[in-house]
């Protein structure tokens, strides 16, 4: 009886598991998703150079998560123009 007791919790904390990872994965933005959601282009001097260059900064942003910020940003001002 102890035994299916066990099984069927750690069933439920397997279950509930993903749903707090999300939170955490949600929670991590880079500095230039941070200036973005402000309305602001980064400060931070590596990013700055980077973006002069029209390339990502692979310190701060592994994944390119800025080149794809400057695409959003593309398509928004020629739907407004």
């Amino acid at each position: 009886m102890k035994f299916l007791t066990s099984l069927t919790i750690a069933c439920f904390a397997l279950a509930l598991t993903p749903a707090f990872g999300a939170e955490k994965e949600s929670a991590k933005k880079t500095c230039c998703e941070k200036a973005a959601a402000e309305g602001k282009d980064c400060t931070h001097k590596c990013c700055v150079a980077a973006h002069k260059d029209g390339k990502s900064c692979v310190h701060c942003n592994p994944d390119k998560q800025d080149l794809k910020l400057k695409k959003k940003d593309k398509k928004a001002d020629t739907k407004a123009a």
